[in-house]
């Protein structure tokens, strides 16, 4: 109980906090993010305190009906899950399934006609996790299926917004809506099996397993929706670590990529300095490592277009005049195969951050497919670290 408690003490706390900030959105009428936010708060401390049994009790013999607090939970439960699933479209840009209305309200039918024709007549119990009549099964699997349908639908929108995400603030706040959504469908899809279960076998082990998950998935759900709604400043803040190391770990293999390219082709002005040095101003030396790469990129291509795609070594070839062929033995013609493969499949007209990971993607490739021909006996021709 306590932790349906603290969690409904967390939401009501939002839900009051949250209020004049809603009233005071001139769209909240008409729907906006700061009024689903705080109607998926509302709903769900509503919920949260009914299920709380005393309160529960309480409710019931204040309204004279039994068994109605449970029915206001699943009701509640029902539209927090909608306005925050109608958030997240709007967070998104997404355009709501147009049957998303239509089936929150089949899903209430349900539970009110379930509740007048079976929950209404049935004693008043302090755990509803095991069902003991056919009736009690529907209507706890009506709103579980609900939920689950719709905390698994943003799961594939918020995987695609992540991984094409390029801002490290933006990719936190995806990836806590995508646990979100995974964790509550999880955790949906659990109580659905276990219901099924109970009601066939209230004395089943798999209550001591799964139960226990449950709770602990309520929480971290409780705790990651309101996250998932932090300002874009608190995300930027909590990024700067993640933007730090992604950039020294972006430096790091471009500089490893550089190096090889630079026994191949030689850089005009050799000063670059360490990385340590260059974690002072880690984007003007991404800058200059991907302009070193791209310079050496067209070399190659050079040395590949007289070569016919570098099947001889260029030293062979009758060169423009002025021009001095690149002093290479067949370990060099190798390797500058390989980079000048690898180096064309990406396309250079893309934003500064996405070319950054592509030619990381390069690196980690050359790195990888040097160590596959060396643990296959094939001599080393990674030239650029060798001694």
């Amino acid at each position: 109980m306590w932790d349906k408690a603290v969690i409904a003490a967390l939401a009501w706390f939002i839900a009051v906090y949250k209020f004049s900030a809603m009233r005071q959105d001139g769209q909240w009428r008409t729907g906006s993010v700061t009024f689903y936010f705080w109607a998926f708060s509302l709903f769900t401390a509503i919920g949260l305190t009914l299920m709380i049994w005393p309160v529960y009790l309480a409710f019931d013999r204040l309204t004279g009906l039994p068994n109605l607090g449970w029915l206001v939970t699943y009701a509640a439960f029902s539209l927090a899950i909608y306005y925050i699933s109608l958030g997240c479209y709007l967070v998104l840009r997404q355009t709501r399934p147009r049957l998303m209305p239509w089936s929150l309200l089949l899903t209430l039918v349900v539970l009110f006609a379930i509740y007048a024709l079976g929950i209404v007549a049935l004693p008043e119990k302090p755990d509803h996790t095991v069902p003991e009549t056919l009736s009690e099964v529907i209507f706890m699997e009506t709103i579980y299926f609900y939920m689950a349908v719709l905390c698994a639908i943003p799961i594939v929108t918020f995987a695609g917004l992540y991984r094409h995400e390029t801002f490290v603030s933006a990719r936190l706040r995806w990836l806590v809506g995508l646990a979100a959504a995974l964790v509550s469908t999880v955790v949906l899809v659990i109580k659905i099996a276990l219901t099924l279960l109970a009601f066939q076998n209230p004395a089943t082990p798999a209550f001591a397993i799964l139960y226990p998950l449950i709770t602990v998935g309520v929480v971290v759900v409780g705790i990651l929706c309101p996250l998932a709604f932090l300002p874009n400043n608190l995300y930027k803040a909590m990024a700067q670590p993640f933007e730090f190391l992604g950039k020294t770990l972006a430096l790091y293999e471009l500089k490893t990529l550089q190096s090889r390219l630079d026994t191949l082709c030689p850089p005009v002005i050799d000063d670059s300095p360490d990385l340590k040095a260059s974690l002072k101003n880690l984007d003007f030396h991404l800058y200059r490592v991907v302009i070193a790469v791209l310079d050496a990129k067209k070399t190659l291509a050079g040395y590949a277009g007289i070569t016919n795609d570098l099947a001889v070594l260029p030293a062979t070839m009758a060169h423009m005049a002025g021009t001095v062929p690149p002093e290479w033995d067949e370990k060099k013609l190798q390797q500058a195969r390989l980079l000048h493969s690898e180096l064309q499949k990406v396309d250079d007209n893309q934003e500064f951050s996405r070319l950054v990971k592509s030619y990381q993607k390069v690196s980690r490739v050359i790195r990888w497919k040097m160590w596959v021909n060396l643990s296959r006996g094939g001599a080393s021709i990674d030239i650029a670290y060798q001694s």
